[in-house]
């Protein structure tokens, strides 16, 4: 069901976001502090949008997406107000990401000849395009 996810009723939800603030946590966006993530909206087995912070910073907080939809991913609270605001940023973040991966000079794209850098610009597109259709749906929000 589309809108507000409670996280404490909804496992999967849960699971979803604990996972996600582990990887902020893990990748140095938070200090291994006492964290507080919500749930601000949400539709159950596709993705979250959460607000997460360090209790020590009551004003300050990250707009975190996750899902099985999305990438987990993370943006300032100062560039987006609403839930939906954050969804479209994301959106755009992530064209973004998939034409820099398309531009990437000669020199990057042999230190990254392991990487599948046509799948990894695709597979960005496909993201954002998916979340562009909830975001332009005002059923769900």
């Amino acid at each position: 069901m589309p809108g507000n996810v409670q996280g404490e009723s909804d496992q999967w939800s849960k699971e979803l976001l604990d996972g996600a603030v582990n990887e902020l946590i893990d990748g140095n966006v938070f200090e291994k502090a006492r964290i507080e993530a919500r749930i601000v909206w949400g539709i159950t087995n596709q993705l979250i949008l959460a607000q997460v912070r360090e209790a020590s910073a009551a004003q300050t907080f990250r707009w975190l997406i996750a899902g099985n939809i999305v990438p987990t991913d993370h943006i300032e609270s100062s560039l987006a107000e609403l839930p939906r605001d954050a969804a479209r940023h994301f959106c755009l973040k992530w064209q973004l990401g998939a034409e820099n991966v398309r531009n990437l000079s000669d020199d990057a794209r042999e230190a990254m000849r392991h990487l599948d850098l046509a799948e990894m610009s695709a597979q960005l597109i496909r993201q954002a395009e998916a979340l562009h259709e909830l975001v332009a749906d005002d059923s769900l929000w």
